[in-house]
């Protein structure tokens, strides 16, 4: 047997190894994935009789043996893979196994520990969660079980409750052999062979108990404190029991304290306490020290408590402190980038700046608001989202100047500080998540440019970058964009191929009349046959079996999943495909093939059925949907809709999902099975980097050890398993060159196309010297469709260069030959630099070629612009052509511009909604406002829109696609084209009549107007305030004859006692809107009572008559008794009580220890609530 660590450890390697004992782990896999109950499925592969057996033993012995390296202190990698292995050996045996099995309960204990001990704590979570409840446990095994799952409340009430009954006191123990004893007597009882009388066994027993108690109690009372002494103690009391086990060869208790010995000690090394750095030399130290510890506070309170962090997260952790230190963090999919971010934040926090939190997409800034919400408010830090167009109102700049947190998109952010830079100037750091939306299209490009821009600022080096991202790649691309955000300091990229949950892939193959689900295990390929069999639903219904095609093969699989407990998601890369879908499933459930999912009572939905019915129609397939326990998610959604639904599906509550390629963009949405629909978009495959960041979504941490990939094939198996199998298995991550650089080469391999020469010399007399070079160059001999293809891809290209260009220069008069020295010094270190000095190593002359091309079309557009022409394109955010057009109708539209916010102020709402359709009919015919779709009474409805009317109560030929041009073009493009001809307006310094500016007139009333549906002032600035619905926005203002125009008029508002009376009838705005009333106002404006700060008191104590208490002692304090509020030892024993019972919070934490008087206690309550030390009424 190997006793020394060289041993051990070569034992662990060959045991881990790929093949040993017959591919052992990929067998035991493979069964579980396919067995109920212990059986296997009618028609499935065959396995060993042994293989339970096996795996137990196998697991087992790798158990001991990661053990044993742990206390030899061997290498700790090599151990916690020990663990790891040893945990899915063990699970593999109970996952789906015979439920009657009387030691399932013990098995699963031990197999959570040994993921724990692995460092996979969520897997242990979700392991135990799924037999807890109706587990055989011991009262250690139950307390450990507990622990695994950060049930700290429950675990300290059970706790007390075993103290209080005296089961483990001395005399209690006496007195129970004494009885036993005398009992055996007479039953005349033998020895056990260890020596020692059977009737003292269950005596020992509870003495082990009683000191496991007191062990678990001293650790929760060191993670509460951060006191490592208390665990010291924790584990020497484990000690002691378990030699005590040892001798008395108790072995399921001493398996549970070996385990529980080294998983204290392994919890705390991987808790906040120990990995998030203290800084006691910085400046702000202090602050920082505070911060720290309500932040780690915090989460130990939550219901479950949040105390470690996983091995993806600890490298973060440590450099969150360094304010100096860009990060660029590349994780998986779930494997806690979030969570990096908010320390990086809590930093920031702490030396008193603010913060920057950029995502790509308007949905995924709303679910970062929430979770950003819930970490930080009880800090008292405020968090808020721009939730609009790409203009800023004054109540957004207002909040990007006031809140802590502001989260946005990076057109939002980018126009705000185009327009008034000034506005971060306290801001410490700036987070990009999903940061590697870099590439050819627009909006890539301009958030490469946007970045730069940042880094080039002469306030960057005060101001820290954070880069969150699932997918990028390996090779040298990395270095240069790691190099870009880190300004070249020392140090790497973070991360980790490490994932919370593994990722199993199956195909559900159609034949004949049934389905076969098809796993891969390794080389283990198992399978279940009759997974979905063809059934016709009920009489007069439908007479064609179901499921007829791949969709409702797809649908099949999804109900099958939910039928077993699972959450589906199912993935469409094509949007269209996503209403379709809600069609059908609606047609299907009518026509009784598909069942309700929906679990839980209707009335939980409320909200998100309201919203959806007032946006989309009573009748709506999306909203029908809903109602049966099916969420239907796409980017266009109503916003306030799609919100709604988010929080449905955060909080679990809808079971199956079908989503379009939003998710692939880094929208926060899991489930245990990923059904991918289609491997194309437009009869192109889609990108690996998409693919992998959309099958991440498989498996949700503390839910599912494991997630499910499955393809549905319906026809043409080997094509189609084909084309799957070399997705699954490509390993190419994203490509990351500059989206610039790439730009440019389009541009270049056109013109080199053109005139039949790639050389560079070539090339860049063409661009230097051809007076017509930006005309689309011909190609001889190309088709005329495939030309007219490419002619819009490059004047859609040049669109993009002008915008980028215009982005990095239009801000300042450069002079025309200083133009290219401009360029250098505002791409100096950039992305385009790097990539382009790697490339000019094995192509001499390359970056001088790409360099000339954005001089010479900067040239072109300055020989066709004035400085202030440029500028005005700058603050519009727009390219040349755009620019010119918006030069062109300057005139009429900037006269329109003024007098539609004219007429809304003086209440003439008719005139309003007149000129913003003449307006509109202007900005709608320039790129890049033109919408993608214009229905044919779209003036009708953007007269709906504007007057306030519910827009699902209207008659449309497709409500849809009015609902497509409301988010698209009204919410959007419209407004983004109106803030552009105001800004063009004020650059230009335009005379708009009588010598007066248009600054001279109120302009910032009509956007508003327009992107919340209403002309109504105030009702306007409530939903821009964040209320969800547009109908009871409107009513609450019109009852209450409410005039706000500012956020501090509308907090006042809000508090008024004619707001309150109103809202405290529960029938107001309107009676379905009432609880999201009160939602909003509790996030609006939370209450001081959730903030956590800190009280004080010095409270009188009655000691027990023998204890002599220590001055600086830790102690708790409990209300287990009914008398009185109890004071406690570190180890949970009662050793006093105070004068009477305080009604102690439990939403916070109470810090005792003996005063120096040691008849008093000195306490800090940190908590929410505002009496913390209030006494309960006898």
């Amino acid at each position: 047997m190997a006793s020394t660590i060289e041993e051990i450890e070569r034992a662990i390697k060959q045991a881990v190894s790929t093949g040993f004992r017959g591919r052992l782990l990929e067998r035991g896999l493979a069964r579980s994935m396919i067995w109920k109950n212990g059986k296997l499925p009618e028609g499935a592969p065959n396995f060993a009789e042994r293989l339970s057996y096996d795996l137990l033993s196998y697991g087992y012995s790798l158990l001991s043996l990661g053990l044993r390296l742990t206390e030899l202190r061997g290498n700790s990698d090599i151990a916690r893979l020990a663990f790891e292995k040893s945990a899915i050996a063990i699970s593999e045996v109970v996952n789906n196994g015979r439920k009657d099995d009387p030691e399932k309960g013990f098995h699963t204990v031990l197999a959570g520990s040994a993921y724990h001990l692995g460092r996979f704590s969520a897997k242990a979570f979700s392991l135990i969660t799924h037999s807890f409840q109706n587990a055989n446990l011991s009262r250690i095994e139950r307390l450990l079980s507990l622990l695994l799952l950060r049930r700290f409340g429950d675990l300290e009430s059970e706790i007390s409750e075993w103290q209080l009954s005296g089961m483990g006191e001395d005399t209690s123990l006496e007195e129970k052999l004494e009885a036993d004893i005398d009992n055996a007597r007479q039953g005349q009882e033998e020895r056990t062979s260890s020596g020692a009388q059977a009737v003292e066994i269950p005596v020992v027993d509870l003495a082990v108990t009683d000191n496991y108690y007191s062990a678990i109690f001293e650790f929760l009372f060191a993670l509460e404190s951060g006191n490592a002494a208390l665990l010291e103690n924790s584990i020497s009391r484990i000690e002691t029991s378990l030699q005590v086990c040892s001798e008395l060869s108790l072995l399921p208790q001493w398996w549970i304290l070996r385990i529980t010995k080294y998983l204290l000690r392994d919890l705390w090394d991987a808790s906040f306490h120990c990995i998030i750095p203290v800084t006691p030399d910085h400046p702000q130290a202090q602050e920082w020290l505070q911060m720290r510890w309500l932040f780690i506070a915090s989460l130990l309170k939550r219901n479950k408590a949040e105390i470690d962090l996983w091995p993806s997260q600890m490298e973060g952790a440590r450099r969150a402190v360094n304010d100096w230190d860009d990060l660029v963090v590349s994780l998986p999919t779930s494997a806690g980038k979030t969570r990096i971010a908010e320390l990086c934040i809590l930093r920031c926090l702490a030396i008193g700046k603010r913060v920057l939190f950029i995502t790509p997409l308007r949905a995924l800034s709303a679910q970062t608001e929430v979770s950003l919400r819930k970490t930080f408010l009880p800090l008292g830090k405020s968090v808020s989202s721009l939730y609009g167009s790409i203009g800023t109102s004054n109540f957004e700049q207002d909040m990007i100047r006031s809140q802590d947190i502001v989260v946005g998109t990076p057109e939002k952010l980018d126009f705000a500080l185009r327009n008034n830079p000034s506005l971060i100037d306290d801001v410490g750091l700036v987070v990009l998540d999903e940061g590697h939306m870099i590439g050819l299209n627009e909006r890539e490009i301009s958030y490469e440019v946007q970045i730069q821009r940042l880094l080039k600022r002469q306030d960057a080096d005060q101001r820290r970058i954070v880069c969150l991202s699932a997918i990028l790649p390996d090779s040298d691309q990395l270095d240069d964009f790691v190099g870009w955000l880190r300004r070249d300091k020392d140090g790497d990229a973070l991360r980790s191929n490490w994932r919370p949950t593994d990722l199993r892939f199956g195909e559900i193959v159609w034949q004949r009349d049934r389905a076969q689900i098809n796993f891969t295990i390794g080389e283990a390929q198992p399978f279940i046959p009759d997974y979905i069999q063809h059934t016709v639903p009920p009489i007069g219904r439908r007479t064609t079996p179901f499921p007829r095609d791949k969709k409702e093969l797809t649908l099949a699989t999804a109900w099958k999943l939910a039928k077993d407990k699972h959450t589906v998601l199912i993935y469409c890369p094509e949007r269209r495909s996503v209403n379709s879908f809600a069609r059908d499933i609606i047609d299907l459930h009518n026509r009784g093939a598909l069942e309700s999912v929906l679990s839980v009572p209707i009335n939980k939905l409320e909200l998100a059925i309201v919203l959806g019915e007032e946006w989309l129609g009573e009748s709506n397939p999306i909203v029908e949907c809903l109602k049966i326990g099916v969420a239907v998610h796409h980017g266009a959604l109503p916003t306030p809709f799609r919100k709604e639904m988010e929080k449905l599906l955060r909080d679990g509550v809808l079971k199956v999902t079908v989503s379009s390629p939003t998710l692939a963009q880094g929208l926060n949405l899991s489930a245990t099975a990923v059904i991918v629909f289609s491997l194309t978009r437009n009869r192109n495959s889609i990108d690996v980097a998409e693919f992998k960041n959309v099958i991440g979504r498989a498996g949700r941490a503390f839910v599912d050890t494991h997630g499910l990939v499955l393809y549905p094939i319906f026809d043409r198996h080997e094509w189609f398993r084909a084309q799957w199998r070399q997705l699954v298995e490509d390993t190419n991550a994203r490509n990351m060159e500059s989206g610039l650089a790439l730009l440019v080469n389009e541009l270049i391999v056109r013109m080199a196309n053109s005139v039949g020469n790639t050389a560079i010399d070539t090339l860049l007399e063409y661009v230097l010297n051809n007076a017509g070079g930006w005309n689309f160059p011909a190609i001889t001999g190309e088709e005329q469709d495939q030309s007219e293809i490419q002619k819009a891809s490059w004047n859609k290209h040049i669109v993009s260069l002008d915008t980028a260009l215009l982005s990095m220069l239009g801000s300042e008069d450069i002079p025309t030959e200083e133009i290219p020295e401009a360029l250098d010094r505002l791409l100096e270190s950039s992305l385009w630099q790097r990539r382009l000095n790697r490339y000019e190593q094995t192509n001499e002359g390359m970056k001088n070629l790409f360099d000339t091309v954005l001089s010479q079309r900067a040239k072109h557009i300055w020989e066709r612009t004035t400085a202030e022409q440029r500028r005005g394109y700058f603050l519009a955010g727009v390219g040349l052509e755009t620019g010119l057009k918006l030069d062109a109708i300057s005139e009429q539209a900037n006269a329109l511009l003024v007098n539609a916010n004219a007429f809304l102020l003086a209440g003439d709402h008719q005139q309003v909604i007149a000129t913003t359709k003449q307006l509109a009919e202007l900005v709608f015919n320039i790129e890049p406002f033109v919408p993608r779709n214009l229905p044919e009474g779209w003036r009708d409805i953007l007269d709906l829109w504007l007057s306030g009317d519910v827009i699902s109560e209207h008659e449309f030929a497709d409500i849809n696609e009015s609902l497509m041009f409301i988010e698209d073009a009204l919410i959007y493009r419209l407004p983004w084209g109106l803030e552009a001809i105001k800004v063009r307006a004020q650059a230009n310094g335009d005379d708009i009549g009588d010598g007066l500016t248009i600054d001279d007139y109120e302009t910032d009333l009509l956007v508003p107007a327009i992107e919340s549906g209403t002309l109504n002032r105030s009702a306007a600035l409530l939903m821009q305030a964040g209320f969800n619905s547009r109908k009871a926005a409107i009513r609450a203002v019109e009852t209450t004859n409410a005039s706000f125009i500012n956020s501090r008029q509308l907090k006042d508002w809000l508090h008024s006692e004619q707001v309150f009376n109103l809202a405290i009838t529960f029938n107001w705005p309107t009676p379905e809107t009432s609880n999201l009333w009160w939602e909003f106002v509790s996030e609006f404006e939370p209450s001081s009572e959730s903030v956590w700060k800190p009280s004080v008191a010095e409270l009188p104590v009655q000691w027990m008559d023998s204890y002599e208490p220590q001055y600086g002692q830790l102690v708790k304090l409990s209300n287990a008794r009914e008398e009185a509020t109890l004071v406690l030892a570190s180890n949970g024993e009662t050793i006093g009580e105070l004068r009477s019972r305080l009604k102690l919070q439990e939403k916070g934490i109470y810090l005792a220890k003996v005063h120096q008087d040691t008849s008093l206690l000195d306490v800090t309550y940190w908590g929410t609530g505002t009496k913390p030390f209030a006494v309960e009424q006898q």
